[in-house]
C-alpha cells in the first residue's frame, strides 16, 4: 500500500504509545500459556516491543516496507515479512496466538473474508486471536464516499484515502464462524490514530476450533 509508506517515510513512527487493549490481550496470551505470535499490521512496531519483551516468540508482518525499515532497525530477534493480509506467507497452523489491532478494517469486505480465513488457516486449533476493527458507529463511517455497503474511501482521518469497512456485528461473527468467539464487545474511546478525534470499534477473542 503504498499510502502507508509515504506516511512512514514523511512522519516516522505515528503511534508511540500502545493500545490498552493490546496491553489487557498480551497479558491473556501469556495467563493462557501462547508462546508463538504474530503481529499482524505491525506497523513500526509498537505491539512487537510489548511481545518480545514478554517473553513470546514473535513474528510481525505489514504491508508497508518502510514500516518494516523502521521497525528492523529498533527491535532484534523478530521475523517480519512483507506482505498483504490476504496472503500470509506461513505454514498452516503456525502460532498459538495473533494480534491484529485495526488492520483488517483497510480494504472492502472481500478483503476482510480473506484476511479472516488466512488468521484461521495459520492458527492452530486452540489457538486464540485478538482482534480490533472499526464498526459502523465509527464516526469516519459518516465521512467520505460509499464503494459498496459499510465501505468508504477519502473518510476523515490521516488514512482516508485507504478504504475503510466498517462492520456490523453480524458481519463479524459470520467472518469468523470458523472461531468460537469467546468476547465480543463494542468499545469506544480515543482514536489512537488521530487523537484529537474519537472512535468505535468490535473488540473480539476468538478461539480456534478444534
Amino acid at each position: 500500500m503504498t499510502h502507508w509508506n509515504e506516511v512512514y517515510k514523511a512522519h516516522g513512527v505515528i503511534q508511540k504509545d500502545p493500545s490498552a487493549e493490546v496491553v489487557s490481550a498480551i497479558a491473556r496470551f501469556r495467563d493462557e500459556g501462547i508462546s508463538r505470535v504474530l503481529d499482524l499490521g505491525c506497523g513500526t512496531g509498537r505491539h512487537t516491543t510489548l511481545l518480545v519483551d514478554a517473553g513470546f516468540e514473535v513474528n510481525g508482518c505489514d504491508t508497508s516496507a518502510e514500516a518494516l525499515r523502521v521497525i528492523s532497525n529498533l527491535i532484534n530477534g523478530v521475523d517480519f515479512e512483507q506482505c498483504d493480509m490476504t496472503q500470509l506467507p506461513y505454514e498452516n497452523e503456525f502460532f498459538d496466538g495473533i494480534l491484529c489491532n485495526h488492520v483488517i478494517q483497510h480494504g472492502r469486505i472481500a478483503d476482510a473474508q480473506k484476511a479472516a480465513e488466512e488468521m484461521w488457516r495459520i492458527l492452530r486449533p486452540g489457538g486464540l486471536l485478538f482482534l480490533v476493527v472499526v464498526s459502523t458507529e465509527h464516526p469516519k463511517a459518516s465521512t467520505g464516499r460509499e464503494i459498496e455497503s459499510n465501505t468508504r474511501i477519502d473518510t476523515d482521518g490521516v488514512d482516508g484515502d485507504v478504504p475503510h469497512h466498517f462492520f456490523t456485528d453480524a458481519e463479524m461473527r459470520e467472518l469468523f464462524k470458523g472461531f468460537t468467539i469467546d468476547e465480543l464487545t463494542h468499545i469506544t474511546g480515543q482514536s489512537e490514530l488521530d487523537p484529537d478525534k474519537g472512535m468505535a470499534a468490535w473488540k473480539m477473542y476468538a478461539t480456534k476450533k478444534k
